[in-house]
């Protein structure tokens, strides 16, 4: 493809993106005040530590696939807010475990109802076939990147 025919607009990176990000927004929106102050970072912290609490800071930083940096502040922000707690390791007393305060836990059930209905709403008159293939595509584009992240750290 030339330089004159490529649209960033209807790239891939653009358009996966945007769509992240406008369905975060989405979910913010429809929780309302029972999220406020949570932004995409926040949520993908909190998607992981629902998947496995006392996760490391450094796990946290390769799975959101944010820098050092942004996790650190995120994890303040939801340490500030009561929805995590850093612990020593018992291990690795160098290492902080990442653990869901009760109010964290609670943030699942809230989040879902309203992920599920905006999820559900976007893919409205696309055929089941279709988010498979979709999903099997991105899934595929993921490993590649993140196994390609992996060997750059």
């Amino acid at each position: 493809m030339s330089d004159n025919q490529f649209n960033p607009l209807e790239s891939l990176a653009f358009l996966t993106n945007r769509v992240g990000r406008l369905l975060s927004s989405d979910i913010r929106r429809r929780a309302g005040d029972d999220v406020e102050g949570l932004y995409s970072t926040h949520i993908g912290v909190l998607v992981d530590l629902w998947k496995q609490d006392g996760l490391r800071q450094q796990d946290l930083v390769t799975s959101v696939v944010k820098d050092k940096g942004t996790i650190a502040r995120a994890l303040d922000n939801l340490e500030k807010n009561g929805i995590v707690v850093r612990l020593a390791d018992a291990r690795d007393r160098r290492n902080k475990r990442i653990y869901l305060t009760p109010k964290g836990k609670t943030l699942k059930d809230t989040m879902l109802p309203h992920a599920l209905a905006s999820v559900n709403e976007v893919l409205e008159g696309i055929s089941e076939e279709e988010v498979a293939i979709c999903k099997k595509v991105l899934r595929r584009m993921y490993k590649r990147l993140s196994h390609s992240r992996q060997e750059h750290l």
